[in-house]
């Protein structure tokens, strides 16, 4: 894990030794430690709305880490509401992870939404042999299990919302 924090260029982070070493997708996307975090608590908040959340909910959210409402490491945690969407939302959407849009059918309102929804990749039991889609097949494969997974990131339950 130490090293993927210290490399900088995205084409080293996507080695395979560093995919396969690392624990989840977001140690191989965000290197540096404030960002990783807050992409942490962005995931664990939409794991709780069963990764889909409306464009003004994920604004709140925003405004929520910016504000200070969640903690990490015992400590409040603030995170500019510029930089979690140009870095974080902007980085999942362009690579397909997490997708923007999708029309979803609200019963309460009698009509169709548009939220944001994380991507669940169908990927094979075995991995390709060689080259990128070997390195895109794990990074799918981490993403996947961070969502299917029951044990989160860290503790909803601290967040001071």
């Amino acid at each position: 894990m130490a090293v993927v924090t210290q490399q900088r260029s995205i084409k080293s982070r996507f080695s395979e030794e560093n995919i396969q070493s690392s624990s989840n997708t977001l140690e191989i996307l965000f290197p540096q430690g404030r960002t990783r975090e807050a992409a942490k608590i962005f995931i664990e908040w939409l794991k709780e709305r069963e990764g889909q959340a409306s464009k003004n909910a994920v604004s709140e959210f925003a405004d929520m880490l910016q504000g200070g409402s969640f903690t990490s490491q015992d400590k409040l945690f603030k995170y500019s509401r510029r930089n979690f969407y140009m870095t974080i939302l902007k980085t999942f959407v362009d690579m397909g992870f997490i997708r923007k849009n999708v029309p979803v059918w609200d019963d309460g309102r009698k009509k169709t939404l548009y939220v944001y929804s994380r991507n669940i990749f169908d990927i094979p039991q075995r991995p390709p042999s060689i080259g990128f889609w070997r390195h895109a097949y794990y990074v799918c494969k981490k993403w996947n299990e961070m969502f299917l997974e029951k044990k989160p990131f860290i503790d909803p339950g601290s967040w001071k919302t």
